[in-house]
């Protein structure tokens, strides 16, 4: 028999772990359905086989990681699965855009900086965001401080900002009352926390959630949404063996008044496409679906090699950052480290950069990165040898690397190709003036150091290609149905009850990391749904933020082993 709740949720990253938290507490039967498995602390992957093996997704190659990587004709996207979705391996910045953002066109009327100040701060407040603090016996990374004498020396005002992240005394996050451990500074963010000292969804929304009643169903995969003739929809999944993944189960379905598709930029906007191109079960989405996706103006594996012994790996991932705002654009560049177990990764793709006289050199690299143009499984499997061979290694202990975000033309479509195959497709040719200007300011901050600055190899002339983690877009919020999916509270145009709350939403590129802002929509999208207005400064019709009273133990949810 067909289980029925009152909210379906597709996707347990910010924010479907946000609206089945904030549901839940109102007191709604809800169900999360996650493609992805659950993870333990001490399940994340650690030494580079365990990242080739474990890192990444790949269905067709029975991969089940906590990564996904797509590459698209010139984007190549990285986007996260398992329970707590992108937060498990996001660099944990939760910083708020300029106001001006939100002053262009394309965001709905009512939206601004100041209407989402108590969302943000709800958010804020659930993820413990602040600037690094350090604890006792602990200095600044040689990353932040580099990054810090080459803003200073370049005539810019750097600053710290304001991360998720827990360098306190071990504790049960008051939240979600998972046990955690201070961070250790090993610069693993992006596999996963082993100390859980990374406040992401799996430790603070989806354990509150799920103590207020929420079921959240690992390995279940949504493919199809379809009204109820009785009002409601109809929610089909393809289920894996959690013991076995490699193992299918018989499909199955869910029915829920109100279902909030949750399940990031990419799977959002293929399972909508499908629904409506495929399908047929939503033939009446917006014309608009699919349309403005941004890179966030991403400009990733760029840096600065220099003498310095910087071990860009130690801390957490990023912690400072500096506004380069032009008189016309935003933009934003912070520090950027990688974990030590992706650092033969890495060194493979910044050779490149070192052996510019040899274009065939530096293509082949790019190959080895590329390799099948649909997963990182080729590269994983082939560059731990080839980088050696190649480079010789031992570079990235000199390494800067940055993280760029500027504003981007936001002019990509995901669209289903005749064969219904998903693709993307983007061209960099309206953005790359800002492109060109994010990388004149990073040549400023090398040469502040003394340094040498290098490209992405993905981006070096002809390729033009380029890699984003903060995918934006497809399902854009608007005023009007024709130029948008979804209205400014994220219920699709023409669809009661269907409701969208992840970054596609986001019309426009941020110039910012958005983890802070898909959650303040998301916030804010629960609060209308629940109250049909706007959250007011002391409302007590707030939601509680912290752990419920009567619950005395924590949920099976991670261990951090203390």
């Amino acid at each position: 028999m067909t289980q029925r709740f009152d909210v379906a949720v597709v996707g347990s990253g910010f924010g479907g772990s946000i609206l089945a938290c904030r549901l839940a507490q109102a007191g709604r039967s809800v169900c999360v359905l996650e493609r992805g498995r659950r993870w333990n602390a001490t399940d994340f992957p650690r030494s580079p086989s365990q990242v080739a093996r474990d890192g990444f997704w790949n269905v067709d190659n029975d991969r089940f990681g906590i990564m996904e990587y797509r590459a698209f004709k010139q984007m190549h996207v990285i986007q996260g699965s398992g329970v707590g979705g992108g937060s498990l391996h996001y660099f944990n910045v939760h910083i708020r855009p300029p106001a001006s953002i939100f002053d262009r066109p394309r965001w709905p009327g009512q939206i601004s900086l100041k209407l989402l100040s108590p969302y943000y701060d709800l958010a804020r407040e659930m993820l413990d965001a602040q600037p690094l603090t350090l604890p006792p016996g602990r200095r600044l990374p040689p990353r932040t401080a580099a990054f810090q004498e080459a803003c200073q020396r370049a005539g810019r005002e750097s600053e710290l900002v304001p991360i998720a992240v827990h360098t306190g005394l071990p504790r049960r996050n008051p939240h979600g009352a998972v046990e955690q451990l201070p961070c250790d500074f090993s610069g693993n963010c992006a596999l996963g926390c082993a100390t859980n000292a990374k406040n992401a969804m799996d430790v603070t929304y989806l354990p509150l959630a799920e103590a207020n009643g929420a079921e959240v169903w690992p390995f279940h995969a949504v493919d199809r949404i379809e009204p109820l003739p009785d009002g409601g929809y109809c929610v089909s999944f393809g289920q894996r063996d959690p013991d076995a993944p490699e193992r299918t189960r018989e499909p199955g379905s869910v029915e829920a008044a109100t279902v909030v598709v949750s399940a990031g930029t990419l799977g959002t906007n293929e399972l909508l496409l499908r629904c409506r191109d495929e399908h047929r079960t939503l033939p009446d989405l917006s014309p608009a679906l699919g349309c403005r996706f941004s890179g966030n103006g991403d400009f990733l594996l760029a840096g600065t090699f220099t003498d310095r012994d910087i071990d860009s790996s130690w801390g957490p991932s990023i912690t400072a950052g500096v506004d380069v705002a032009t008189a016309t654009h935003q933009a934003y560049i912070e520090d950027l480290g990688y974990p030590d177990q992706l650092v033969w990764f890495v060194e493979g793709m910044i050779a490149a950069a070192a052996l510019t006289a040899n274009p065939v050199t530096a293509f082949r690299i790019l190959e080895l990165f590329a390799d099948d143009r649909r997963a990182l499984r080729g590269a994983t499997d082939r560059i731990s040898h080839d980088r050696e061979r190649l480079f010789g290694g031992g570079r990235t202990r000199g390494v800067l690397p940055y993280l760029g975000m500027c504003e981007d033309a936001a002019d990509g479509r995901f669209v289903l190709d005749r064969e219904f195959n998903f693709d993307l497709r983007w061209s960099p040719r309206a953005s790359a003036p800002r492109f060109f200007e994010l990388e004149r300011v990073m040549r400023e901050l090398s040469v502040a150091l003394d340094g040498h600055y290098f490209s992405s190899p993905l981006w070096d002339w002809p390729s033009r290609e380029l890699l984003t983690a903060h995918p934006l877009g497809g399902c854009a919020m608007s005023d009007d149905p024709g130029q948008g999916v979804v209205d400014e509270y994220g219920e699709v145009h023409g669809h009661p009850g269907l409701f969208v709350a992840d970054a596609s939403v986001i019309p426009t590129a941020l110039a910012r990391n958005p983890s802070a802002t898909i959650s303040a929509l998301a916030e804010r999208t629960a609060f209308h749904m629940l109250h049909g207005r706007e959250l007011r400064p002391k409302d007590r019709e707030r939601p509680s933020t912290g752990w419920p009273d009567e619950l005395v133990t924590a949920p099976a949810l991670t261990s951090a082993g203390v």
